[in-house]
């Protein structure tokens, strides 16, 4: 009975010091962060996947796992792997609800997954968080095209135009614009006859979105 419950204990130390939380030390998080970091940066998105993946598993401190989470949704969008985007960044709406760039990341990923239902609430959360970003008001305005809705669209439009004339903003006050009389001129056509043009329009809003206003290095600093 000795000898059994010898055995037995040494079981459970094995499975206690091999659960996942507890496999990477704090240095492999590290490492496997780096790895991301660098990929990421090469543009090697299918290799930089899986090290995003291990740095979350490793329980990494809130900021560092923000920050990979964040890339993650980004690399999953790239790869084509919506469904999953849509699901870690719904996932930090709950997490963290009041952060500004998570509501645009997922906003993003329910564009290009052509949920322009659900993309318009999350643009618009983005909007009670940052009236200020005329990005917002642009992104939600596709997202109500795409929902058959130009009237709300160019409604939408208007506003950001007036948010880019105050922040001096002359590439996309004229843009913005221009998307309006695009808008009306579709009205003549089928529903679908504008699917390129708004799925332009609204990579467009994502990259100058990834581009100009993400900030991610500022997590690493907190």
């Amino acid at each position: 009975m000795r000898f059994k419950s010898h055995i037995i204990i040494k079981i459970i130390v094995l499975c206690v010091f091999l659960l996942p939380s507890q496999v990477l030390s704090e240095e492999d998080y590290k490492s496997a962060f780096e790895k991301a970091q660098n990929l990421d940066k090469e543009k090697f998105y299918e290799d930089a996947k899986s090290y995003w993946e291990k740095t979350i598993e490793a329980s990494p401190p809130a900021n560092i796992a923000l920050y990979a989470k964040l890339k993650l949704t980004n690399t999953y969008t790239r790869l084509g792997q919506l469904d999953k985007a849509i699901e870690v960044s719904r996932e930090l709406t709950k997490s963290n609800h009041n952060n500004f760039d998570v509501w645009f990341h997922f906003a993003n990923v329910l564009a290009s997954s052509k949920k322009y239902a659900q993309a318009t609430e999350a643009f618009e959360q983005t909007i009670a968080l940052n009236p200020e970003e005329g990005l917002s008001r642009v992104g939600l305005a596709f997202a109500h095209f795409g929902n058959e809705k130009p009237d709300i669209a160019i409604e939408e439009l208007k506003k950001a135009m007036k948010t880019f004339k105050a922040n001096k903003n002359i590439s996309w006050y004229r843009d913005c614009r221009l998307a309006i009389n695009q808008i009306k001129g579709f009205a003549r056509f089928p529903p679908n006859f504008a699917e390129l043009w708004l799925e332009n329009n609204l990579k467009r809003v994502q990259e100058t979105y990834m581009e100009a206003v993400l900030n991610l290095e500022n997590l690493l600093h907190q």
